[in-house]
């Protein structure tokens, strides 16, 4: 019989690419019986102070937390960053150098798409964003389907924004070490998101061996035994398991849910328990 989840460590707020506010998905998250909330934006914890007071009036715990992306090489990897304190003068300093160099990566995607003889401006990148503090791909390509350029927005991935499109352009690329290095020195965990997509298991012994605190092995799209794969592999470095559902909102990934995947008390407990021992020691 599978135990009920009450923590769901993967989520996301307008302050990058999810599609409601913390208040908002705090309040979704209560509604679906949930008594922990990790917010997860990518290369920001801007979302998190709201969340965490609208948490307390709620009853839902707020685990601040944010996604950073990382490179092996040419290999693009995704880190949760989890139970930080993202108000550390380091840790709030990286997520301002990802911030400003993603809006600049942003406005040369307009520069380029321009190039090309199509009608985009940096305002239309902009509109989209509203007062999202890590403007990312998503909304330019959601300024692409506005625009009528594309039908869709995978289509505006794949024509103008993936490895092959017009649009191009290489993030900065933050490797693993500075990644743990930035979240132990803020208190948190670190743990590899998403394993099973695009998979580089290859990479996963290394990662441990840098520092890597675990996997997120429950995952909405990780079939049964995806998620029995990286917990054993997890359990077999004596690594740490998460587990969330990576919600954006209704729109952008409509099969997705609040609650859908998490983590039981037990397992929760686990986390915290690793957290209070590394602050310890």
């Amino acid at each position: 019989m599978s135990r009920k989840i009450v923590a769901d460590l993967h989520s996301h707020t307008l302050a990058s690419d999810g599609e409601l506010t913390p208040t908002q998905l705090v309040d979704l998250a209560a509604n679906a019986g949930l008594e922990v909330l990790a917010v997860t934006d990518h290369d920001t914890a801007g979302g998190v102070d709201e969340a965490i007071r609208h948490g307390k009036t709620r009853g839902v715990e707020i685990v601040p937390g944010c996604e950073l992306t990382i490179y092996e090489g040419s290999i693009e990897r995704h880190l949760l960053a989890l139970f930080i304190d993202h108000h550390a003068p380091a840790f709030a300093g990286l997520m301002k150098t990802m911030q400003d160099r993603r809006r600049e990566r942003a406005m040369l995607m307009v520069k380029k798409i321009q190039a090309a003889g199509f009608a985009f401006e940096e305002q239309d990148v902009l509109s989209v964003a509203g007062n999202a503090e890590s403007i990312g791909k998503p909304h330019v390509a959601t300024a692409l389907l506005r625009r009528g350029h594309v039908g869709t927005v995978q289509e505006a991935h794949k024509k103008f924004l993936g490895r092959n499109g017009i649009a191009n352009v290489p993030k900065l690329k933050l490797n693993i070490d500075e990644a743990v290095a930035a979240v132990h020195g803020a208190g948190g965990l670190a743990l590899l998101a998403h394993p099973a997509s695009e998979p580089h298991d290859e990479l996963l012994a290394n990662f441990f061996s840098r520092g890597m605190d675990g996997l997120e092995a429950i995952y909405p799209t990780h079939s049964e035994v995806n998620r029995r794969f990286y917990a054993g592999l997890a359990r077999r470095y004596e690594k740490l398991v998460t587990g969330g559902s990576d919600y954006h909102g209704p729109r952008v990934r409509s099969q997705t849910q609040i609650g859908m995947a998490g983590l039981d008390r037990e397992g929760y407990e686990i986390l915290k328990a690793a957290v209070a021992k590394n602050r310890a020691a």
